[in-house]
């Protein structure tokens, strides 16, 4: 229904975006994690849209396996310390 209702994809990108920035304030507060504010932003976007794109694979699940594997690499990029 979503992909059909151009009204609703628009709400649901909002929504996505709204979400992901919140997220990022999140990351971005904890000290023990704060990459800096464009990595939060980008890990945050990441995970926010995993959902979205899994939705539109032919395998959601793998899609989902394969889209969080990039994440935890990319977080491995953004505190090569572990802190995370």
């Amino acid at each position: 229904m979503i992909d059909e209702t151009p009204a609703l994809r628009r709400y649901e990108e909002s929504m996505r975006l709204r979400h992901a920035e919140t997220l990022a304030a999140a990351i971005a507060a904890d000290p023990a994690l704060a990459p800096t504010a464009t990595a939060s932003r980008t890990i945050a976007r990441f995970a926010i849209d995993a959902f979205s794109l899994a939705r539109e694979a032919a395998d959601p699940e793998a899609a989902v396996d394969e889209i969080f594997r990039m994440i935890e690499a990319a977080w491995e990029v953004a505190c090569p310390s572990g802190r995370a």
